[in-house]
């Protein structure tokens, strides 16, 4: 039996909801607040899986490789902490993950030299930044939908594996907001391109809304046993019998660049996004490994490292991956932020 009619008067809720807050501050009963630098917001108006950590990460090591000092800024989903948390000066170890979230430590692990520091309050967290860092660029993670700090650029991306049905408002779908809302972008970027060619109803949907749009690819580019080791070839993949692991908003995706490594998935196991493994979570991915025979656990850098607590017993192996950007792609948000340059 469908749950989809009843779900709907949920979606007109959610829908007047975001209309109302938008409408508030378009006409300024709720203000917006400004940095004193550049800031780009890396955000989508789906509820995951389009590669936003990846971009951050491809986007803040571009931009200090082109001489700019950069810092990043996130909320921090999921964590158990609160007010501002410095995770990283861009050189100290970041906490545990639980304090500032899976994302950010995974950041602050893949970034040297980038301040990141999360808080509820966007601004504060920035003016922090600001204060301590003075960045050329804060990078605001997942900010799309955070009206109440302005920016400079706003960057969304779309997983090209989107199906039609998937772009409905949540609860039916997995839109934070109404397509349309995807105009207020300066740029879209279509991730994930090399895994899945975008079908013709994502390519026209995109058209239609008239904003520059480029592609990114993900690529595999080395295994590794936990966080801290060095990493192995990722030719050491290929053959391999795996049980694939995750709890991410794209495990299809996860699945898709697997295959490209030359593995063999004989079984997965698929948890909602951001979980948090228990004991029980544990032994049963272990007796999963050892009842399909697999040659080894496969999962991603973001659940190695909520799992490293749990695997002395058995080796859990996970793939790093890498986004790359069209060229003329990087070089439009380059031009934007020249132009800010010029004016300010």
């Amino acid at each position: 039996m469908s749950i989809r009619p009843a779900l709907s008067p949920l979606t007109i809720v959610y829908l007047g909801l975001i209309l109302w807050r938008d409408f508030f501050y378009r006409i300024d009963v709720f203000p917006k607040r400004k940095l004193s630098c550049v800031v780009i917001s890396i955000g989508n108006i789906s509820s995951g899986g389009t590669g936003k950590t990846p971009m951050v990460i491809s986007l803040a090591k571009s931009f200090k490789k082109a001489g700019k000092s950069v810092a990043v800024l996130s909320r921090g989903y999921g964590r158990k902490s609160s007010g501002s948390l410095l995770v990283t000066d861009g050189y100290s170890k970041p906490p545990d993950w639980r304090l500032c979230g899976d994302e950010p430590a995974l950041m602050a692990m893949a970034l040297k030299g980038v301040p990141i520091i999360v808080d509820k309050n966007r601004f504060r967290g920035g003016s922090f930044l600001i204060k301590h860092f003075n960045p050329d660029i804060i990078l605001l993670d997942d900010g799309f939908q955070h009206f109440s700090i302005s920016r400079n650029i706003d960057i969304v991306l779309i997983n090209s594996g989107d199906f039609q049905h998937d772009h409905r408002l949540l609860p039916l779908g997995r839109l934070r907001e109404p397509w349309s809302c995807a105009r207020r972008a300066d740029l879209i970027f279509l991730t994930k391109t090399n895994l899945k060619k975008p079908s013709d109803y994502i390519t026209r949907k995109i058209k239609q809304l008239n904003v520059p749009f480029f592609s990114s690819t993900i690529s595999a580019i080395s295994v590794l046993s936990s966080i801290n080791e060095e990493t192995r070839s990722i030719k050491n993949l290929s053959g391999r019998r795996v049980l694939a692991l995750s709890a991410i908003g794209d495990p299809g995706g996860f699945h898709s660049l697997i295959k490209k490594t030359g593995a063999t998935i004989i079984e997965s196991l698929i948890y909602q996004d951001h979980h948090t493994y228990t004991k029980n979570d544990w032994k049963i991915i272990k007796e999963t490994k050892e009842g399909v025979d697999a040659d080894l656990i496969l999962t991603t850098e973001k659940d190695l490292l909520k799992l490293e607590a749990f695997s002395g017993d058995v080796p859990i192996h996970a793939i790093r991956i890498s986004l790359n950007i069209e060229d003329q792609g990087f070089q439009t948000i380059r031009s934007f932020i020249d132009k800010i340059e010029i004016i300010n």
